[in-house]
């Protein structure tokens, strides 16, 4: 094969690409669940949390410690709830360890070839249990928005 034949070999495979055969950058995805935490006694003020460890139950996945006053979590599509357990270190040596379930139903969104299919979960009536043994840390739980389709804004919030 001589060079010119390559190169024309090469801009006509180039040409040849669809839009839909790369999911681009931008491409909105399945929104995580936007969790605010809260002061219980003072509910319009945010109350940060510190080393919040985040765990997926019947899931292999471990969210990191976590610290601040809001976080994004992925809900499950593949069921009808999504259960975390939620562990709040004290400054005692015992941890404060929350169990939370999540119902939802979903609606599945077909992008494209590349990009597949993006998840909206709709909250049920009774959108969760605290599954807590003992004392835990969440005193109350609001649910903010019905419908998580984006990360505009926050979906649960916690007090605590």
């Amino acid at each position: 094969m001589t060079p010119r034949s390559l190169i024309l070999l090469f801009v006509l495979l180039l040409f040849s690409c669809e839009k839909d055969d790369i999911c681009l950058e931008g491409t909105p995805g399945t929104a995580r669940m936007i969790i605010l935490f809260k002061d219980h006694q003072n509910p319009q003020s945010k109350k940060q949390v510190s080393d919040l460890l985040i765990v997926g139950l019947e899931q292999l996945d471990t969210l990191t410690t976590f610290s601040g006053d809001s976080i994004a979590i992925p809900l499950r599509n593949n069921f009808e709830f999504t259960q975390y357990e939620l562990t709040l270190s004290t400054a005692s040596p015992t941890f404060l360890s929350d169990s939370l379930r999540v119902n939802h139903t979903q609606f599945d969104t077909y992008l494209n070839r590349s990009c597949g299919y993006k998840s909206t979960f709709v909250f049920d009536n009774t959108f969760y249990y605290l599954q807590t043994q003992g004392e835990g840390w969440i005193k109350n739980i609001e649910k903010l928005r019905d419908t998580l389709s984006d990360e505009k804004s926050s979906h649960l919030a916690i007090y605590h």
